[in-house]
């Protein structure tokens, strides 16, 4: 392994699921930056032939560790399997998480956030500004405050205000703020963070996993900065509503509403459950009557 970057205890955890073409472009990617980081392949249970893909892709590279996960218990888990598996083998004292659909301009961003993580102990978790594949670069999709209980609420309903107020960004140094959260597509942690939190909170499959982690270091003294100088692009794929069938799209609400209904009870005041609840009701309205304007919209057009 090359340690001519001092990143030879990092390491890089992408996390796999039915996305073994991303999975290897966004690992190639990064091994051609030779970095001197370990790079861990985590499968979380793929129901397609993304694994075995994989193992034939690196299963020779002494660099890449390719490892399947005995169940997909969600987002977190298969995030812990890996980082887990990069302390007991490794001793890594710092993991990045990637997204396989997470592409790096260069290879400058992972060492530079690197030394910044590293600058201080409270430093706990960075991440770095979103590209997105329309080319939106607004800090909103890769930072946010942590929310109220209402403002909880208001990003569940399908029709939210996406948190009226401006959210919390204090400058600690040239292009680095200290935040509240930071997306999980992407970032870094400190381990002795994540282990001092708790790591991923395993009772969350899918969402709101980030806004777990940033209460989490709040609560434990941590920092989550966020460097604004610094950005990747993300080529995220979001669900094709005009597709999806009424059950598919309050299957969707439901996840997110188990989530946050969760996080509410594990950390919010118990009138945040109600509010939820609320909010769940107006979404699967607002569903019921999308769905029927649909319907009779289809119906005039024969």
């Amino acid at each position: 392994m090359n340690d001519m970057n001092g990143l030879d205890r990092l390491a890089v955890i992408v996390l796999n699921y039915n996305s073994g073409d991303d999975t290897r472009r966004c690992v190639d990617r990064i091994l051609s930056f030779d970095l001197g980081c370990w790079m861990i392949i985590v499968d979380n249970c793929s129901t397609d032939d993304s694994y075995s893909r994989l193992m034939d892709a690196y299963g020779a590279n002494d660099e890449v560790d390719v490892l399947q996960t005995g169940s997909n218990g969600g987002y977190g888990a298969g995030n812990n399997f890996g980082i887990r598996y990069a302390i007991d083998k490794y001793s890594a004292d710092m993991v990045a998480i990637v997204n396989p659909d997470v592409y790096f301009p260069d290879g400058d961003i992972i060492p530079v956030m690197a030394d910044r993580l590293r600058s201080k102990d409270e430093y706990g978790i960075i991440g770095a500004r979103i590209v997105g594949r329309d080319g939106d670069c607004s800090p909103a999709w890769s930072t946010w405050s942590i929310p109220t209980v209402t403002e909880l609420a208001d990003h569940l309903f399908l029709q939210p205000r996406r948190y009226s107020k401006k959210p919390e960004r204090n400058e600690v140094s040239p292009g680095l703020l200290k935040v509240g959260c930071v997306t999980g597509c992407f970032f870094l942690a400190s381990v002795k963070c994540l282990s001092d939190i708790g790591f991923f909170d395993e009772n969350i499959f899918l969402y709101y996993e980030e806004t777990s982690l940033g209460i989490r270091c709040r609560d434990k003294g941590y920092i989550t900065l966020f460097a604004e100088d610094l950005c990747y692009y993300h080529d995220h794929h979001l669900p094709d509503n005009k597709s999806m069938t009424l059950k598919q799209k309050i299957s969707l609400t439901r996840d997110q509403y188990n989530s946050a209904r969760y996080l509410c009870k594990k950390y919010y005041p118990r009138i945040g459950l109600f509010l939820l609840w609320t909010v769940e009701q107006a979404n699967r309205f607002l569903l019921f009557v999308s769905y029927i304007k649909y319907k009779i919209g289809s119906g005039k057009k024969r």
